[in-house]
C-alpha cells in the first residue's frame, strides 16, 4: 500500500480565495507531480490543473481501446448485459437533459452506428461499484485523500465514482459539482473541451430569477472571467470546489470521473450547506412560525443539496473517529488502499476539530428534532478526544 503525507499538518486553509490574479490553468506531467505539490499548489489554493499521461498504465487504457478507438466487441462481451443511465443531449426537459436507462449493449450499438441524429451520453455509470473486482483503473495517488468515497465504500453506500461514454458533440450543462465537492476526470479515450468559471463569476450569468443558463454562450457575456481548455486522451483535469463548468465531447470519448471531499475543501462544503439552507428558509419563509419549519427545511435541503445537517454530522464523526484509530493502527487504509502518513492524519483531525466547533455552535445543533442526542454526544466525545492530542 502506498502512503501519502504532507510536510506540515498545521497548514492554514484560506477562508476565501482571490482568483483575480489567476491567469491560466497549469499543465503538468503525472510522473513529475508529487502529492505534496498537488496538495499545496492546487487543493489548498482551490485552483484547477491538467495532469498529463495519468492513465497509461490502467487496464482500461489497453482493454477498452483497439486501434485508437473504442473496442466495441470487448465492451459488448464484457459489459453488454449491464444497465447504465443515458442522457439525451438533444432533448431538454425542465432545463436539463432527459434521461433513460439502456443496456450497455444497446448503447454500444448506438455508438457504433451513430448518424448524429441523436446525442446520447452514457454517464454517472457506477461500474466500479457494480463490478468491484474489475480493476480497470487505479485512483491516482494525487487524488487519494477522498473522504467522500472512503465513507461510501466503508458503509457500502452509493459512491461518487463514475464512467462516462459520450458520442461526439454530447455535452454536460453548466453546473457546479455535488456538495460543492472537488472532481477529477480522466480521459481514457477521446477529447473534451472544458469551460470553467472561478467562484463568483457564475453570479454574472444568473437570470432575474437567479437561475443559470443550461449552456454558456461566450458572445452573450463580455464581463465574465472564464477559462477554456482542451483535455486530451490520458489527461486528468482537477476541478476545484465551487468552480462552475460545462463540458463538450469533441470526439467519441470515455472518461473516469470522481467527486471527492477532504480536509482541504470540507470548509467549502460546510459553507455551501449553510448557504443552501438559508435559501430554503427564505423560499418558505411564510411558514417560519410553524412548529415543523426547521424539520421541513432539512427535508427540502436534503432533496436539493443531497445532504442535510444530520448527514453532514454523521459524515464528519465517522471520518474523525477513523482518523483517531489510524493514529494507533498505522496499516489501516484510508481510501483505495492508500495509507495516510502521521502528518496527514493530524491535518485531517485539525480540520475536523474546526468543523465540529462550527457544527456545535450552529443554532440547529440545539434543535433535538434535527440533531439527535446520540449524534450530539458522539461529536462532543470526538471533539474531546482530538483536543487531548494537543495538535
Amino acid at each position: 500500500m502506498s502512503e501519502i503525507d504532507i510536510d506540515d499538518f498545521s497548514v492554514v486553509i484560506p477562508e476565501c480565495c482571490d482568483y483575480n490574479n489567476f491567469e491560466n490553468i497549469k499543465v503538468l506531467e503525472a510522473d513529475e507531480l508529487t502529492y505534496l505539490e498537488f496538495f499545496n499548489k492546487f487543493m489548498i489554493k482551490n485552483v484547477p490543473c491538467i495532469v498529463r499521461n495519468i492513465s497509461q498504465n490502467w487496464e482500461c487504457a489497453q482493454k477498452w481501446i483497439k486501434n485508437g478507438c473504442l473496442d466495441y466487441d470487448y465492451f459488448k462481451n464484457t459489459y453488454g448485459r449491464l444497465e447504465a443511465p443515458v442522457a439525451d443531449c438533444s432533448n431538454t426537459t425542465y432545463n436539463s437533459h432527459s434521461k433513460k436507462t439502456m443496456t450497455v449493449n444497446e448503447y454500444i450499438e448506438y455508438l457504433n452506428e451513430n448518424t448524429g441524429e441523436k446525442l446520447l451520453y452514457l454517464k454517472d455509470w457506477h461500474l466500479r461499484r457494480i463490478q468491484p473486482d474489475d480493476n480497470f483503473y487505479k485512483v491516482p495517488l494525487i487524488f487519494a485523500s477522498d473522504w467522500l468515497n472512503e465513507f461510501a465504500q466503508d458503509h457500502q453506500e452509493d459512491d461518487y465514482m463514475f464512467v462516462y461514454i459520450g458520442a461526439k458533440d454530447t455535452w454536460t450543462p453548466l453546473h457546479v459539482d455535488v456538495y460543492c465537492s472537488y472532481s477529477w476526470s480522466v480521459n481514457v479515450l477521446g477529447k473534451k473541451k472544458w469551460i470553467l468559471f472561478p467562484p463568483g463569476e457564475e453570479i454574472k450569468l444568473h437570470d432575474k430569477f437567479g437561475n443559470l443558463p443550461l449552456s454558456f454562450n461566450q458572445e452573450m457575456y463580455s464581463n465574465v472571467k472564464y477559462f477554456e481548455i482542451v483535455q486530451e486522451a490520458g489527461d486528468a483535469i482537477f476541478v476545484p470546489s465551487g468552480w462552475h463548468h460545462q463540458v463538450v465531447n469533441l470526439v467519441d470519448t470515455i472518461s473516469i470521473n470522481h467527486n471527492w471531499i477532504n480536509g482541504c475543501n470540507i470548509q467549502k462544503v460546510w459553507e455551501a450547506l449553510q448557504k443552501n439552507l438559508a435559501s430554503v428558509e427564505l423560499e418558505i419563509a411564510e411558514f417560519k412560525t410553524t412548529e415543523d419549519f426547521p424539520v421541513d427545511c432539512q427535508i427540502i435541503l436534503k432533496s436539493l443539496f443531497g445532504m442535510d445537517y444530520t448527514m453532514f454530522a454523521i459524515f464528519i464523526n465517522y471520518i474523525g473517529k477513523k482518523r483517531l484509530n489510524q493514529l494507533i493502527s498505522r496499516d489501516t487504509p484510508g481510501f483505495s488502499s492508500y495509507v495516510l502518513g502521521i502528518k496527514h492524519i493530524k491535518f485531517d483531525l485539525t480540520i475536523i476539530l474546526d468543523i465540529i466547533e462550527k457544527i456545535t455552535n450552529h443554532p440547529i445543533f440545539k434543535n433535538k428534532n434535527i440533531i439527535s442526542i446520540i449524534i450530539e454526544n458522539e461529536l462532543l466525545t470526538l471533539r474531546e478526544s482530538i483536543l487531548q492530542l494537543n495538535l
